[in-house]
């Protein structure tokens, strides 16, 4: 099973989401950024990795908002949603085609990326705490 890190990234009350570009099971919709956990890495350093790769910022994470496997026709995939918080940088989007700061009741107004969907609904209800 492949291991993703993505994070739950909140400013101002509002909530980190970012739009995928062309390619893969989600093309054109949105999710938490995030990617894979390499052999050897924790999963907050993994998170370290991906944001400063994808969004060009610094993070420091915190703790895991929720963690659930999902499977997609191709791959199973156990995901870990973790809360963390811009420290430094300016984000500059290198994979994804669109960010967007949403309050939690303006989440419902995107198409998710299947397995993105769960930690939405439970974001919805409120910030992540």
């Amino acid at each position: 099973m492949i291991k993703v890190v993505a994070a739950v990234i909140e400013k101002d009350g509002r909530y980190l989401l970012c739009k995928r570009g062309p390619g893969g099971n989600c093309a054109f919709l949105w999710e938490f950024p995030g990617g894979k956990i390499e052999e050897g890495e924790a999963p907050n350093e993994a998170l370290i990795r991906e944001i400063r790769e994808e969004l060009c910022i610094e993070i420091l994470p915190s703790t895991v908002f929720c963690e659930y496997p999902y499977s997609y026709p191709d791959k199973d995939i156990y995901f870990y949603f973790i809360r963390a918080q811009i420290i430094s940088g300016e984000i500059n989007p290198l994979f994804h085609s669109e960010i967007r700061w949403l309050l939690p009741e303006e989440l419902d107004s995107l198409d998710y990326c299947p397995a993105d969907l769960s930690t939405v609904e439970k974001l919805k209800g409120g910030r992540a705490q």
